[in-house]
């Protein structure tokens, strides 16, 4: 059960930084976009929005790639402290369980126990 217990606290670190690393990634990429949207309007001041946001998706790519990559890192580890949880409490559960027959063996004298 410790064992399950230190998975659990490291799922929840390898989480922590994830969520760091998504909201570090999104910053970059709106700042990206910002100032491409600023770059654009004013190099084609009579740009449509569509035309705008074509080229500001163009120039950003990299830095809007590597937010949608951290936004799923951040998903994948979100799912493994759940799945590291939901292990602990099962172990838990089991063992709860086994302290319950054996306090139940305890009292309870075989010759009168049914099967």
């Amino acid at each position: 059960m410790m064992d399950a217990k230190a998975e659990c606290d490291a799922s929840i670190t390898a989480y922590r930084e994830a969520v760091l690393a998504d909201a570090n990634a999104d910053d970059v990429k709106r700042r990206a976009m910002a100032r491409e949207w600023v770059k654009v309007r004013e190099d084609a001041p009579k740009a449509t929005v569509g035309y705008i946001e074509a080229l500001v998706d163009e120039e950003t790519s990299s830095e809007q790639k590597a937010a949608r990559l951290a936004d799923g890192y951040k998903r994948a580890a979100a799912m493994r402290v759940e799945a590291a949880r939901q292990w602990l409490s099962s172990l838990q559960s089991l063992a709860a369980a086994q302290r319950a027959e054996t306090e139940l063996a305890k009292w309870e004298p075989r010759e009168t126990s049914v099967a």
